[in-house]
């Protein structure tokens, strides 16, 4: 039944700072294959090194899931670990019991460096089930405790962690954040302008995205610059950092912004991804619509639909299908706040793919082979002023420098229109919940600042992005729609 791997050694530390060094880690790596070599067995290592084995963060965990792999693959007889809290930390029990049937069901035993227990075996999965309740209660006893810490912490104003927002920076001296100048510049610009001017006009005045100037004078980011948090009971809590924002210009700004109305501008969409000049049928390249089912359910609600505009007047586009706005819009939020929920690995791909692009070593020959052409050129002008050559001859060959003069500027200019300029990391960094929060007009340009292009197809959408999704440099994404429903909307009335 085994074969060629008989034991396998699972190693895994959890803590939050995953940069220092372990000596736990390090007792795992040395003592185990030390003993397993003192037992005779052929041994395999699974080393997950700094992660969580906790409820919600075992996926992971990609070590482990190859051990489960070999396991069902009957390569395993053993696992040798520390102590069996390595295999699973969950306070539910759910995944640690899931375990020992997986173990049981193949035959494979429970070892760490004192003893050794088989699932399999009535007394032996007693054994391993009081084992898995106590560190079950153990776990519920250390989220209690960070839970109070955490609490305490709050009420003293103390730094939690997380993304800073501008104008501060992250300072390992004090362990707090800390005010980078150069930001406290451009942020002070910004607020003085928030003060009579509206968001739009900011934006427009600061060339940054609107989105950046709505979460800048966000009451939260208000209160962060000032120093303060709100405590439970409504009151603020004055906190450890140095505040860099005034209380009166921030109530200057709240003024500003509570007292403007909404422009009632005519609304020119009729679904969150219309008339952006992104959204595509993967078919036959027109753009997709929105669609409003005249027909409302029972419970008064209507459901509208995105589909190909080519079908407007007949269905000239067969293979296309109507999809409610609903399924697709839910499907590429989740997809762009997923592709945006590590930023620091967004920047990275960006610039590597900055770099592999060679752009600038194209515009530095093509600048060199524009000053050779201006160089020939005044060197031909003064040929004909000192009677070197005659005119009738020089102007052909003026033609042709001019000719190869044009196209070398257009292809520098052409170039420089594909660069980008770097991405506003910061605006990008959006959780679910901030994204919910946002008007749809803002949700609508925070969708394209990222995605390119989207091609909607019967089963699936293909989401082309505007930066690599990651360090291989893929800018694409493919999301699956639901199946077509037995039954669908008869009539059509045009939402825009």
């Amino acid at each position: 039944m085994i074969a060629s791997i008989t034991c396998a050694i699972y190693i895994r530390k959890s803590r939050e700072d995953k940069d220092k060094p372990s000596h736990r880690l390090t007792v795992q790596r040395e003592q185990l294959p030390a003993h397993a070599a003192s037992q005779g067995w052929a041994y395999s290592v699974y080393d997950d090194g700094h992660a969580s084995a906790a409820r919600g963060k075992v996926d992971s965990l990609k070590e482990r899931s190859r051990l489960e792999a070999d396991i069902r693959a009957g390569k395993i007889g053993i696992i040798l670990t520390i102590e069996l809290s390595r295999l699973s930390r969950d306070d539910s029990l759910q995944d640690y019991v899931a375990w020992l049937h997986l173990c049981a069901e193949h035959r494979v035993k429970l070892a760490t460096m004192s003893r050794t227990l088989d699932p399999s075996q009535h007394s032996d999965w007693m054994l391993l089930l009081m084992e898995g309740g106590f560190s079950s209660v153990e776990m519920r006893v250390l989220q209690s405790r960070m839970a109070e810490g955490r609490a305490q912490a709050l009420q003293t104003g103390k730094f939690l962690g997380g993304q800073l927002p501008p104008p501060y920076i992250y300072g390992r001296a004090k362990n707090a954040p800390v005010v980078d100048p150069e930001a406290l510049e451009r942020m002070r610009q910004l607020w003085h302008l928030a003060e009579t001017k509206s968001t739009r006009q900011v934006a427009e005045e600061l060339k940054v995205p609107l989105i950046t100037i709505r979460r800048a004078i966000s009451d939260q980011r208000l209160l962060f610059c000032q120093a303060k948090r709100p405590g439970p009971t409504g009151t603020l809590i004055d906190c450890e950092w140095e505040p860099c924002l005034t209380e009166e210009q921030a109530e200057r700004i709240r003024a500003n912004r509570s007292g403007r109305l909404s422009s009632g501008s005519r609304r020119i969409y009729g679904g969150l991804l219309s008339n952006l000049g992104l959204f595509q049928c993967g078919y036959c390249g027109r753009s997709i619509r929105a669609w409003t089912n005249s027909r409302r359910r029972k419970d008064g609600s209507r459901l509208d639909y995105y589909g190909c505009k080519a079908n407007e007047l007949k269905r000239t586009c067969p293979d296309s299908r109507m999809i409610s706005q609903e399924a697709i819009n839910e499907r590429v939020i989740t997809n762009v706040l997923g592709t945006l929920s590590d930023t620091a690995m967004l920047r990275e791909s960006w610039l590597a793919s900055q770099k592999q692009d060679g752009q600038e070593e194209q515009l530095t020959d093509l600048e060199r082979q524009g000053r050779k052409l201006q160089e020939k050129k005044q060197r031909l002008v003064a040929a004909v002023v000192e009677g070197v050559l005659n005119f009738t001859d020089a102007k052909a060959q003026r033609e042709e420098l001019d000719a190869a003069i044009a196209a070398t500027e257009q292809a520098r200019q052409s170039i420089l229109r594909c660069q980008r300029e770097e991405p506003d990391w910061e605006a990008l960094a959006l959780m679910r919940d901030q994204f919910g929060d946002l008007e749809e007009a803002e949700r609508r340009q925070m969708i394209t600042l990222v995605v390119k292009n989207i091609r909607m197809f019967a089963s699936y959408l293909i989401i082309e992005y505007l930066l690599p999704r990651g360090p291989a440099g893929e800018m694409t994404s493919r999301v699956h729609l639901p199946p077509p429903a037995k039954t669908g909307p008869k009539v059509y009335k045009d939402k825009t």
